[in-house]
């Protein structure tokens, strides 16, 4: 018994005692150009006369950042908004995902709306594939224009190995 003790009660003090290498983790700051087409506008309705929500609109399109050498990477968003057709000023939230050969990005926003066409928000993501682990996070700005959606994007990129 003694025997196998020893040599276990060694290796225990060896993994306490000895340091664990890893590489640091890393902030990768982007700027990317998001540019979408309305594929599918969703459900909508108007309450209360000049209210008008959506529901399910979907955009997709092209995704580039020379910052993380991503160029006309495929981005889909499925969003929903509510509008004041009257002030011009509403809410939009929704879900995206942008996607690459080596994995994806995806994750969810939320935006204002004012003047009725453009957007200013926050985006939050988490990595698959060769992204695995890794998070963003950032605001974005743009503009609707017709059935179009154009977003400047920055954000960091963090990198739990570096």
């Amino acid at each position: 018994m003694r025997k196998i003790l020893i040599p276990v009660m060694a290796l225990l003090v060896l993994f306490v005692v000895a340091p664990v290498t890893t590489a640091p983790a890393t902030k990768t700051p982007y700027t990317a150009n998001v540019r979408l087409q309305i594929t599918d506008p969703g459900k909508a309705w108007t309450t209360k006369g000049d209210i008008l929500h959506v529901k399910g609109l979907i955009a997709e399109g092209l995704f580039n950042s020379s910052e993380l050498g991503i160029v006309n990477a495929a981005m889909w968003k499925k969003l929903d908004f509510t509008l004041d057709t009257i002030t011009g000023n509403g809410t939009m939230h929704g879900r995206f995902v942008l996607a690459v050969e080596a994995g994806t990005l995806e994750g969810s926003f939320r935006d204002k709306i004012t003047d009725s066409t453009h957007l200013a928000g926050t985006v939050v993501g988490q990595g698959t594939g060769a992204f695995e682990g890794v998070k963003t996070i950032g605001t974005w700005e743009g503009d609707i224009m017709g059935t179009e959606i154009v977003n400047v994007l920055d954000a960091i990129l963090l990198s739990p190995r570096g």
